[in-house]
């Protein structure tokens, strides 16, 4: 027999623990300065753009709600009706006359009955409070809080009146919609890949793919990483990144599948970026600046695309 009842049966558990790799107690991108000055220099160019871009158009924005509410007006007064009738049952009552079912439609009619009773005591109780709100206001309040008053009301009905397909108050900033690999994606992707061990472990119920950490936020991306089934090498995936990136529904430059040092080579670190990488804008390169760097630290390898 090869393998023995019995005997030793492999490094002891403090030996295992002695050679396991620890995981960073704080991530390395807390620890990053360049990341944290590129963040926050990148939200206050955000915050900036968009309340220079608000602020030029309100004049803009104020006038096209005002002439949009009339139409807000009479939506606001179509809609009233419509509850206080109960239009919203009318269909199922007329689809029970036409069926002929005459018990379906007496119960509809009698729910109806009741639900207009008392929503004409809600609808007469608003209106006599609103009429009255309105006359003390219009009577005691001084001229600027009236005026105020009067342009609250006529943007809010502007807003009810302005079309679905043509926004008053549009973005300042379109944003890519980047969603996180979850799980099941980055396990479809890698199904899509035409790998026959993946495809056979998918097809017998099997993941294909052992997550050996959670899917985390590693800079302006995700980064996953697992084992890949026996004879499977990162190698096989990096070969096929094309059809990875189809799986993810990513462009190209934003899939990144790569080895992990020191370990098998079936474990895959699959990172997925939010921008494609020949869009986003390199660093500048600190030698072209002050001529001096420092070799123990980190150092960014290349030219500033805007230079």
């Amino acid at each position: 027999m090869v393998d023995r009842p019995g005997g030793p049966s492999g490094p002891r558990l403090t030996a295992r623990l002695r050679g396991a790799r620890r995981r960073p107690v704080i991530p390395a991108w807390v620890k990053s300065r360049a990341e944290f000055r590129s963040v926050g220099r990148g939200v206050a160019t955000y915050a900036w753009h968009i309340t220079a871009y608000h602020c030029v158009r309100t004049p803009w924005y104020a006038l096209r709600l005002a002439l949009r509410s009339p139409v807000g007006a009479a939506r606001f007064v179509g809609d009233a009706l419509r509850w206080l009738t109960d239009a919203e049952g009318e269909p199922l009552r007329q689809s029970a006359a036409t069926s002929a079912d005459i018990d379906h439609y007496l119960k509809l009619s009698r729910q109806r009955d009741r639900r207009v009773r008392w929503r004409a005591v809600v609808t007469v109780a608003a209106s006599v409070v609103g009429l009255a709100a309105s006359l003390a206001l219009y009577i005691l309040a001084p001229g600027p809080l009236l005026a105020v008053a009067g342009g609250l009301v006529t943007l809010t009905l502007g807003r009810l009146g302005q079309q679905a397909d043509d926004p008053v108050i549009r973005r300042a900033v379109e944003i890519p919609r980047a969603t996180k690999p979850t799980s099941d994606i980055v396990l479809r992707s890698l199904g899509s890949l035409g790998i026959p061990a993946i495809n056979h472990a998918q097809s017998k119920g099997g993941p294909g793919f052992a997550f050996t950490a959670p899917i985390t936020r590693d800079g302006p991306g995700w980064l996953a990483e697992g084992d890949l089934p026996y004879g499977v090498t990162v190698a096989d995936v990096i070969n096929r990144r094309d059809r990875l990136a189809s799986g993810l529904r990513r462009p190209l430059g934003c899939v990144w599948p790569e080895p992990v040092p020191d370990e098998h080579t079936g474990r895959l670190r699959l990172w997925v970026g939010d921008q494609d990488m020949s869009l986003t804008r390199q660093d500048p390169w600190p030698l072209a600046k002050s001529g001096a760097t420092d070799l123990f630290t980190p150092v960014v390898w290349g030219t500033d695309q805007r230079g």
